[in-house]
């Protein structure tokens, strides 16, 4: 299980060569239905902190829809 700074770090890397990238595509993980879940929380903690420094931008078109995450550059 990655940490939440490396967490941070990750998503950071990704947007820097991506620029737009998808919050599910991301956060996709394998493995047991209960490490999935804190992939998929650590990976939303990060993405809050990251939104919070002003480093990405976050939009949500529909209820329950996808992340879609841009670096702000």
């Amino acid at each position: 299980m990655l940490s939440l700074e490396e967490m941070i770090e990750r998503l950071s890397a990704r947007l820097s060569s991506a620029l737009r990238l998808s919050f599910r595509e991301f956060s996709k993980t394998k493995g047991e239905a209960s490490e999935v879940r804190q992939g998929i929380i650590v990976s939303f903690l990060a993405l809050l902190e990251l939104v919070k420094q002003g480093v990405v931008k976050a939009n949500q078109e529909h209820k329950y829809g996808d992340i879609t995450l841009e670096a702000k550059v």
